[in-house]
């Protein structure tokens, strides 16, 4: 047998992005200016969605089409929930 020494070194599992960044005197860690910047592209997507479901809306409503129109509309709704 060998005549070595055995040592082991536990592995800390990374840490849970859920989890708050909090030192142990209470702080919480500084966050990267980078990290937390708007997403205006996103946005103006999901508004450009918003407007093209009321422009249909409208549409169908004048040409009687009650049903698909309030369909629509939930869906500019759903869609309108995602600029908040």
């Amino acid at each position: 047998m060998r005549n070595s020494s055995t040592t082991t070194t536990q592995i800390e599992p990374p840490p849970d992005p859920g989890d708050p960044n909090v030192t142990p005197d209470g702080d919480n860690d500084p966050v990267d200016e980078g990290q937390n910047t708007p997403v205006d592209l996103g946005r103006l997507a999901w508004l450009g969605t918003v407007l093209v479901c009321l422009i249909v809306v409208v549409i169908l409503v004048l040409q009687g089409y009650f049903g698909y129109a309030a369909v629509t509309f939930a869906v500019a709704l759903a869609a309108g929930i995602n600029l908040f």
